[in-house]
């Protein structure tokens, strides 16, 4: 029997870069016994690299260091910045003595806007409007690709002093002062998450293995068979080397007003994966074998699907009627008409793009020729995605499309009646409690903000009105989501690590309702969708007050406006198949996703997809806003009345973020305008970050 089969045997764990370590003197130069009793003399059941080095080193035995042991650091890759929004941005010291400073903001010919500071005296003030309705074109507040795009928009950096910001219903981006910055946790890398659930996913698969002392550690197996060990041996009486911020009790600013307390709750979750009842698949008898029953689940999804993406491309009025590929050997080869399919494949050919669809009825290949100004589209396409073609049928299994359809947003959508009072939501996700690149002391600032600690009236203004707090998974950092990161955990417990989230969330005023979703690094199933967390890890989260777990992803209505909330890891695929796109850019990715109508619509790449029977990451609605995060980018755009934004991420960067070049954007608070659905501010806590 092996290492590894030995240490598990006796319910202790081992890396890779600890196995390349000791297994060359395994048996030779020690014993098992030897190694286990050097493990628990260091108070662990997970035998890491440096666990694996001291205790070699201990035997007097040359070390040789594994390539991804802690001390070896990744290599700066010097990249540059991604840009954020299109405002321009003053950076300052926070000093003492605050200097203050004016923001002249004009509109240019082409609806954008162009933002000067300079050193004068200041007015406080906070628009309240509404930012302009712009329909039928997207802003953003990047540009790609050639393509130009605006973004209304401005900021404001509070600690430097208030800037006056005309009422062109844009963007405010207010930075929280203080006069001292404090160490915080750089963010984790977006990786594969936490599986520990049964085939469908709804229920908790664990054992518990006796260690010879009667105490049970309790063992978690993650997507490959992978033990992930969530609870080590406690010694009785010895008192943890972290904190869970028990001690973190904050406080409402004594005679501060929240105007948000006047307002009624007006709030519903219109649509989370909880409420949709699933059938598991199951053999019908004893010779069914669990390939044959996945394969069935799958051809069920796949046929929802279509099924619901018929119906959104229909509601175009430019469609018009579609026909089945079946019956086109009925139609005249000279007359017009439209097929619909999923897209099997697609390539590039000299004289155009070909692509393979399925509709159910049959299979067809679809060709376009390059010269036609909707060939674009060809790009805009990811596999398994459903789009509908309008042209010929040639009569030997080739259709020549003249019109690409997508299933995108209307360019138009109904005006909503106004609010009677402005009220406003915080949106906010990949927190990574746990993580020792965690940005706590940002955290613990924002919290005493929402408590009322402010600056000046601007930011009185916004908090007082703040009654929605939105998060979008990745609430904790998790365990064993990928190699190495036992090192890079502050908090190595599970429990622990809920434990202090909600010891931070309780601090949240009362008032407000938090809405928490989980991400792939938190302890739920890994595919997608994700119908909350699992109770036995996270259920400190409900002893939350005016708290709601919702689901991944999930629709939530504000005052009649919905929002659509996820955690994005469909970002991931967009990145791998649509050109020009990058982490760096996340909104630009959102994009891409609604106007596929779909959250994550290619099957067996990056991202996993549960072989439920309906597919519940269409999106069957159009939403008012699209929240999601996972790339710790924060970026916001406008498409057809939709607000898209990425949250970003409250960690610094991670040494494995360094190698993907990946350059997050810590700490920063937008607040949402319920009633336009659009961004009101951003309020940044950054300078509390270490390392940004």
């Amino acid at each position: 029997m092996g290492l590894i089969e030995e240490l598990m045997k006796n319910n202790y764990l081992i890396t890779p870069s600890a196995f390349y370590l000791l297994n060359e003197y395994y048996d030779g130069n020690f014993n098992l016994g030897q190694l286990i009793k050097f493990a628990k003399s260091k108070g662990t059941f997970i035998i890491d690299s440096q666990i694996a080095e001291d205790f070699l080193s201990s035997l007097g035995l040359h070390v040789k260091l594994p390539l991804e042991d802690s001390s070896v650091s990744a290599p700066e890759t010097g990249v540059e910045k991604a840009p954020e929004m299109a405002s321009s941005e003053v950076q300052t010291d926070i000093e003492p003595k605050i200097e203050e400073t004016t923001t002249d903001a004009r509109v240019l010919a082409d609806g954008s806007v162009e933002i000067t500071s300079d050193s004068s005296d200041v007015e406080s003030y906070v628009s309240t409007g509404e930012p302009p309705i712009t329909e039928g074109n997207e802003t953003s507040s990047t540009e790609i690709g050639g393509e130009k795009s605006e973004f209304v928009g401005g900021e404001s950096f509070v600690s430097t002093g208030e800037l006056e910001t005309p009422d062109l219903g844009g963007d405010v981006e207010v930075e929280s002062g203080g006069d001292d910055s404090s160490p915080v946790e750089e963010p984790r890398a977006p990786v594969s998450g936490v599986s520990n659930g049964d085939s469908n996913g709804y229920a908790d698969s664990e054992e518990y293995y006796e260690n010879g002392n009667g105490v049970k550690p309790k063992i978690v197996y993650g997507d490959y068979g992978v033990p992930i060990a969530y609870v080590g041996d406690e010694v009785p009486g010895e008192e943890k080397s972290y904190s869970v911020y028990s001690d973190v009790v904050i406080r409402p600013k004594e005679g501060f007003k929240y105007r948000a307390r006047e307002i009624k709750d007006d709030w519903n979750v219109v649509f989370d994966v909880k409420n949709v009842k699933f059938e598991v698949p199951k053999a019908k008898n004893a010779a069914g074998k669990e390939g044959e029953i996945i394969v069935k689940a799958y051809s069920k999804y796949f046929k929802s699907r279509l099924k619901k993406m018929k119906r959104i491309i229909r509601e175009n009025p430019e469609v018009g009627g579609i026909i089945d590929i079946a019956k086109l050997s009925y139609v005249q080869t000279d007359e017009d008409v439209t097929i619909l399919g999923l897209v099997n494949n697609k390539r590039e050919t000299r004289k155009g793009y070909m692509f393979e669809i399925e509709d159910g009825t049959g299979i067809m290949k679809v060709f376009i020729n390059r010269n036609n100004e909707e060939s674009k589209k060809f790009f805009q396409i990811m596999p398994d995605s459903v789009v509908a073609f309008r042209g010929r049928y040639s009569g030997r299994n080739i259709f020549f499309a003249d019109k690409i359809f997508l299933p995108d947003v209307p360019k138009f959508r109904r005006e909503k009646p106004p609010l009677e009072e402005k009220v406003y939501a915080i949106l906010l996700s990949d927190i990574h409690v746990g993580s020792n690149k965690f940005c706590e002391k940002a955290f613990e600032r924002f919290l005493e903000w929402l408590n009322g600690e402010v600056n000046n009236k601007k930011e009185e203004e916004l908090v007082s009105r703040v009654k929605y707090l939105i998060i979008a998974g990745d609430v904790v950092d998790g365990i064993g989501i990928y190699p190495g990161q036992y090192n890079e955990l502050a908090i190595p417990d599970i429990f622990d690590q809920y434990e202090a989230l909600v010891n931070l969330l309780r601090n949240v005023p009362d008032h407000i309702t938090t809405f928490i979703g989980p991400g792939n690094h938190d302890a739920a199933r890994t595919a997608l969708p994700q119908p909350g967390f699992y109770d036995e890890y996270a259920k400190p989260l409900k002893r939350l007050k005016n708290a709601a777990i919702i689901s991944n992803p999930a629709v939530i209505r504000l005052h009649g406006r919905d929002f659509l909330i996820a955690h994005g890891r469909g970002i991931e695929d967009v990145v791998n198949f649509i050109p020009n796109r990058s982490h760096h850019r996340p909104a630009e990715a959102m994009l891409d996703l609604l106007k596929l109508r779909h959250l994550a619509p290619t099957f067996g790449e990056k991202v996993p997809i549960a072989p439920d029977p309906e597919d519940t990451l269409v999106i069957e609605s159009v939403p008012d806003l699209f929240q999601a995060g996972h790339v710790h980018v924060m970026e916001y755009k406008m498409y057809n009345g939709v607000f898209l934004i990425n949250t970003g991420t409250w960690q610094a960067q991670t040494e494995f973020q360094k190698m993907v070049n990946i350059v997050p954007t810590p700490a920063r608070v937008p607040i949402i305008d319920v009633e336009t659905a659009r961004l009101r501010a951003v309020v940044r806590f950054d300078q509390f970050c270490e390392g940004v």
